[in-house]
């Protein structure tokens, strides 16, 4: 049953199939707000499946400690406008806690079963990025209830980018978002490479057929190596785009490759690029966009930021309650447009909303694991977090920062 479970709920992370319990709360000047929702997914009911079924060891705990923290997050709620909300969240954050610690305590188990999973992960958000461009909106079906969102080209809101003079959705995935998407990928192919490259085999393969096993091999990690960096294309993502190709650089870098090797690969990538981008590209003009890219998204985000800053310097030691910054946003954000989104900055959110207390106990939580962070994982998780907010606010993405910390540990 434990290896039931455990495959299942990792197997389920990059989905998001969830029923919404909304509150008076969960409304900002009359609208409302996903974030502000209380959520219930079909991986939390997997997730507890996996957590009954494995043997914990008890380990003495410091009470004193315990009641500290406690102590914070009955503080922390008793500040927040949207209570419920807060202690929504406060229980979303131990879950992840736990989690982090039970993948600790199980590392070796989640290891072998992550290398047969995350290519499955790969493949299955491929497919569905591709087809939902070739598309132009949502394939529903099946796909809905992996979570999979309604949208067609001319959903409001929804992101697009410009190939030439075409413009063309920007894949979803079962995300919510196409950064969210480009994030999960790079994030779990990085980690899946760097396992196999050091991933010792078991036993030495028996002689015959030998030779097409390894090739058989190769062309997995082909199909799934390119898989990932069609995917992460077809996202949008232009900061997951530069460090995909730094990913690159460095892995050619490290393999002393010759140069006409490096330029090969760099040619099929942008030829593969081009050729599906050419295939699935829509025949609309959008001149109004710059790129097909949001032409005000840096003014959206820099206005977050100051409003971010704002709360830190009102709430400066509790924050403004977990879960609630879009909640206060109202309140700081200037002007007739109101961006209702979480700060694109985790340092920024976390300080907003938990306070300089909050963010002291998790960084004492994470410190250790941190050390043995494999670098370039590190600046993927720094960079794209100082950017946008997935790490701490969308399912998948937490789940996988999750995951991925604990194996550290």
């Amino acid at each position: 049953m434990e290896r039931f479970w455990t495959f299942l709920w990792l197997l389920l992370v990059p989905t998001q199939l969830g029923k919404h319990f909304w509150l008076t709360e969960s409304y900002v000047a009359g609208i409302k707000v996903d974030y502000l929702s209380i959520i219930l997914y079909l991986t939390d009911i997997v997730w507890l499946g996996w957590v009954l079924s494995l043997k914990k060891e008890r380990k003495k705990n410091k009470i004193g400690r315990i009641l500290a923290i406690l102590l914070v997050i009955l503080v922390n709620v008793w500040m927040a406008e949207a209570r419920w909300v807060a202690v929504y969240r406060w229980l979303r954050i131990g879950q992840w806690v736990v989690t982090v610690w039970l993948v600790t305590e199980n590392k070796q188990k989640i290891k072998e079963n992550l290398l047969k999973v995350v290519p499955i992960w790969i493949l299955m958000e491929v497919f569905l990025a591709v087809s939902q461009v070739a598309k132009g909106g949502s394939l529903e079906g099946i796909w809905y209830w992996l979570g999979e969102r309604r949208f067609s080209f001319g959903s409001v809101g929804i992101a697009q980018m410009r190939w030439g003079n075409e413009a063309i959705i920007r894949a979803y995935g079962s995300f919510s978002h196409p950064n969210s998407l480009a994030g999960f990928l790079l994030l779990a192919w990085v980690w899946w490479k760097e396992e196999i490259r050091n991933k010792k085999p078991a036993s030495v393969p028996p002689l015959r057929g030998s030779g097409v096993a390894r090739l058989e091999k190769r062309i997995w990690y082909w199909v799934v190596n390119w898989s990932a960096i069609l995917g992460i294309i077809l996202t949008g993502s232009r900061t997951v785009w530069v460090l995909t190709l730094l990913t690159w650089i460095l892995e050619t870098r490290n393999k002393k490759l010759e140069t006409k090797r490096i330029l090969g690969r760099i040619l099929i990538g942008l030829g593969v690029g081009a050729m599906v981008l050419g295939l699935v590209g829509r025949e609309y003009e959008l001149k109004s966009f710059l790129g097909g890219w949001d032409d005000q998204s840096w003014q959206k985000r820099m206005g977050l930021n100051i409003s971010a800053l704002k709360m830190v310097v009102d709430s400066p030691i509790f924050g403004v309650g977990a879960g609630n910054f879009t909640k206060s946003l109202d309140k700081y954000q200037k002007g007739n447009f109101y961006w209702l989104q979480p700060v694109h900055n985790i340092l920024l959110l976390a300080l907003s909303e938990v306070g300089t207390v909050g963010v002291i106990v998790f960084w004492r939580f994470l410190k250790g694991r941190l050390k043995k962070i494999n670098w370039w994982i590190g600046v993927i998780i720094m960079v794209t977090g100082l950017v946008d907010h997935y790490w701490l606010t969308l399912p998948q993405n937490t789940w996988l920062l999750a995951i991925i910390l604990g194996i550290l540990g």
